[in-house]
């Protein structure tokens, strides 16, 4: 399909429901025009419009203008009061880059040695600068937007302390010290809690995500994984409910199969699975337990293939992700990267509309017939 073909067929299907009408009706097992989707493209919707990544961290102007033109035109909403990856370890005092396009950089993680930990574990959210201006902004934020969702999220366990203590040092550290690293852990749960309890306070926040990278089983083993992830990020989850009364979903980079048992055994019921995964085998494993949601590359597919690489790959996920007992989300397996094409944006958006009408949750959608 040639880009001037995507446009013209998109302008032929006209109005849609809402992403969160689309949502609600579908959990309850209601029939909706199309399965749920998720361009994941913030970051690469503002590269396209001439927006830099510097521009939406430093500008409150150009935030907003972002949002509007994303609300408008593909009805996307949200305020995000997640701290990332980083955010984290920047309020706690790690160096960073702030290249103007890329992914900010810790430069120099804060925590060096373990008696450092002294200090850090003194951490209070309402006393923090980087955080207060932070939600200082959020508040702007709701006022400029008053009817917008608002969402938090923060890093696994595993994945704050990398950020805190450098990678090298933390998977050294699981030899050589591992009661230290195990005190580490403890403390990124309770500071990721802290900022999760003040979302609630302050702004009613009850939808939380949960990023945890660091605990794909390409870079820790089972082992490791049972000793060093596991039992912090099932303190975590349950941190969270008991602040949220609200389930966290969950995002794992890389492949993540052999322990998903063990995280829906944990109470996760909506995860997020990169594209190095079998949509299929996943789905078999733990579709009745877990609303899935993802696996189209957003490299391999969303930014370097061509319009027909995108519907086909938006096709192959429709199919094998439409029958999954507890629902499906079509989505990029990550975010999609800047210098992702505009069309191919749009081609996925284009494909689910076209292709999975009338969706049912649980009902299997054959988008070749």
């Amino acid at each position: 399909m040639t880009k001037e073909e995507l446009y013209i067929n998109i302008k032929k299907q006209g109005k849609e429901l809402s992403p969160q009408e689309r949502i609600n009706l579908y959990m309850q097992g209601k029939e909706v025009d199309c399965l749920p989707y998720n361009l994941l493209s913030h970051e690469a919707l503002a590269y396209n419009w001439g927006f830099t990544k510097g521009e939406l961290r430093r500008s409150f102007e150009a935030k907003c203008a972002h949002l509007e033109r994303k609300r408008d035109l593909y009805g996307e909403t949200g305020i995000d009061g997640s701290l990332g990856l980083r955010g984290l370890s920047e309020a706690l005092g790690s160096k960073m880059r702030y290249p103007e396009n890329s992914e900010d950089l810790v430069i120099e993680p804060i925590l060096k040695n373990y008696e450092q930990l002294d200090v850090l574990e003194e951490f209070e959210v309402r006393k923090n600068k980087f955080l207060l201006k932070k939600m200082d902004e959020m508040h702007r934020l709701i006022k400029h937007f008053p009817d917008m969702p608002i969402f938090g999220g923060v890093a696994g366990p595993i994945s704050t302390a990398i950020s805190i203590r450098q990678i090298e040092l933390v998977l050294r550290d699981m030899k050589k010290r591992p009661e230290q690293l195990q005190r580490l852990l403890e403390f990124c749960v309770s500071a990721n809690l802290k900022w999760v309890k003040t979302l609630n306070e302050e702004f009613g926040i009850t939808s939380i995500s949960i990023a945890d990278p660091a605990t794909t089983t390409d870079i820790l083993g089972h082992k490791y994984y049972k000793e060093f992830s596991y039992p912090y990020i099932k303190k975590l989850f349950d941190g969270i409910m008991k602040i949220t009364n609200q389930v966290p979903s969950l995002h794992i980079c890389g492949h993540s199969k052999l322990i998903l048992k063990d995280l829906a055994d944990i109470g996760f019921n909506n995860f997020s699975l990169d594209n190095c995964e079998n949509l299929e085998e996943i789905k078999e494993l733990v579709g009745d337990k877990m609303f899935l949601g993802g696996n189209i590359a957003p490299v391999d597919v969303m930014r370097n293939g061509t319009i027909d690489d995108v519907i086909d790959a938006t096709k192959q996920v429709i199919y094998y992700g439409s029958d999954n007992p507890c629902g499906y989300m079509v989505m990029p397996g990550c975010q999609v990267p800047l210098g992702t094409p505009q069309e191919n944006i749009d081609a996925l958006r284009y494909t689910v509309r076209e292709y999975s009408k009338d969706a049912v949750k649980g009902k299997r959608i054959n988008p070749f017939q």
